[in-house]
Order: C-alpha cells, then structure tokens, then sequence
C-alpha cells in the first residue's frame, strides 16, 4: 500500500480537526465561579470591559457561573451614591435566592416574567466601580452592612421598576464621600485597577478561605440614555 495515500489523507483529518476545534467557544472556566458582566437589553447585550463609558441608565446584570451552590453579594461605589447592595437586596422581589444554585444565574434575576436590571447613573463622578463577592457560606461582615445600606429595590414605586432607596432603618452608612465600609470589599474594588480583563474567574480572596472577589468599574458619561 502507498504510504502516502493514507498519510496525507491523515494530515488533512489532523489539520481540519485542529481548525474546527479553533473556532469553537471557550469552555467556561471550570474553577469554582466565574462571573461576566453584561450592558443593554433584549438582543443587544455586550460583555463589560473596564472603564467602560456608558450613558446614563445603561441596563446591567451579572452573569455567575458556579458548580456548586454559593451566596454572592454584589455592590457598587463612588463617590456620588457612596456604597450601595445590589444584591441581596432586602427588597427586590427576584427568582433569585440565596445561596444562588449551581449552575449559571443572571442577577439581578426575573420577576413576573420580567428580566431585571441595575442601571449605570446620572452625573457620577469620577466613575463607579461593581463588586461581586462569592463564598461557600454566608459572609458574616457582609450580612450586617446589608440592611444598612441604600439599595436597588423595584418594591418602592408602583410600576415596578427599578430605583434606589433607603434602608428603613432611616439614614444609610457609607454614604456619598465616604470609602468603602469593609476591607473585604477595597480588596475588590482593588482588583479593577490592575486588571483589564473583568470577566472570567474570580479571584481567592488572600483572607477569607472559601470566599472570592472580583470588580469592574464603569465612567457615567453624559449621553443620552438608551431607550427602554
């Protein structure tokens, strides 16, 4: 039998396996979460990429991928709005509960077979940073700043949407002006101002075991805002 004619049959196999595998999408990391930030609604959706210049009221969600069950907190900062809980939120009616399950999830999650979502916001500056917290259990310093914070809600106005509002205790901590509350939290924040790539796996926090932290951080500009 000619050599060649069953080699270069093989070589062509090889070569036209090795292009179909190099068009094919990444695997989805396999370590224990990931997290993609997400702007826009419906079929215009892209994935965040830090400093982001995004017009007012920009829709944003967070995808998680986990393999196992984990409680995930997510806030934002700046000097405007100071610190503010996106999720839990104390009263966001979502589909989504804690610990989020295995598997991928979007928050802010769905209501009523709507899609929710946080927004970017008008005339912040210098820029708001997104921070996203996992862990294998319930982050006790976490816990308490929850019901102490402003938050997204979409149970204060009639129609359901989204908004800000104050915790019921009266007036929030970590208000405009003020650093973030927690170490746990700046070591996040951290992360987005020697990174580029803010999507992917989160990071291990260096010190609390079984919990992991990334950020994104996003420039408010003046253009007008998407429509709804």
């Amino acid at each position: 039998m000619n050599a060649r004619l069953v080699l270069l049959p093989a070589i062509a196999l090889l070569i036209g396996g090795i292009y179909w595998y190099s068009k094919q999408p990444p695997a989805f990391p396999t370590g224990d979460i990931a997290a993609t930030w997400r702007t826009g609604r419906g079929t215009d959706v892209k994935q965040g990429r830090n400093w982001d210049e995004l017009p007012p009221e920009t829709p944003v969600r967070l995808s998680v991928h986990t393999p196992e069950p984990r409680f995930v907190y997510v806030f934002s900062h700046s000097d405007t709005d100071g610190t503010v809980v996106l999720f839990p939120s104390p009263e966001l009616k979502t589909d989504l509960t804690q610990p989020l399950q295995a598997g991928q999830s979007v928050l802010p999650g769905t209501h009523a077979g709507k899609e929710l979502a946080w927004t970017t916001r008008t005339q912040v500056l210098p820029s708001t940073t997104f921070l996203v917290v996992a862990a294998q259990k319930p982050v006790p310093e976490l816990e308490a700043l929850l019901p102490k914070l402003r938050r997204w809600t979409n149970s204060a106005l009639p129609s359901g949407e989204m908004s800000l509002t104050n915790p019921k205790s009266g007036e929030p901590a970590a208000g405009p002006r003020t650093p973030l509350p927690d170490p746990l939290l700046q070591r996040a924040a951290d992360l987005s101002l020697t990174t580029e790539l803010v999507n992917g796996p989160l990071t291990a926090d260096p010190s609390h075991a079984g919990v992991w932290i990334g950020s994104w951080r996003v420039k408010e500009n003046a253009a007008t805002p998407p429509p709804k």
